[in-house]
C-alpha cells in the first residue's frame, strides 16, 4: 500500500493531496466503473451496445475538460502543500 500513500500525498508524504484524491476518484470511475457498468447492463439485458456506444462517444467532449479541471487542481493546489523538511525555499521554525 506505499504506492497508495506516495500517490495520494503531497510532498511531505504525509498530507493527503487533495488536488490527486479527486483526481484518482474521477479517473477510478472513467476507467473502472464506468465500463464495468456498461459490461453488466449489457448483459443483464438492461441496456444495449449501441446505447454505450452513443454515451462513451459523447464522453470524448467531455473527458478532456475533466482532465484539465483535475489538472488545474492538482497544479493549483501543488503550491499550498506542505513541503519535505530542508527543501530549499521553506521556513521550517
Amino acid at each position: 500500500m506505499g504506492w497508495l500513500k506516495d500517490m495520494l500525498t503531497g510532498p511531505d508524504n504525509r498530507t493527503i493531496a487533495i488536488g490527486r484524491l479527486l483526481g484518482s476518484i474521477v479517473a477510478a470511475l472513467l476507467l473502472l466503473a464506468l465500463p464495468s457498468v456498461a459490461v453488466i447492463t449489457v448483459l443483464a439485458g438492461i441496456s444495449t451496445v449501441e446505447t454505450w456506444r452513443e454515451l462513451l462517444g459523447a464522453l470524448g467532449l467531455y473527458v478532456p475538460l475533466i482532465v484539465g479541471a483535475i489538472t488545474g487542481l492538482i497544479w493549483g493546489t501543488n503550491p499550498t502543500e506542505p513541503k519535505p523538511a530542508g527543501e530549499e525555499g521553506t521556513t521550517n521554525g
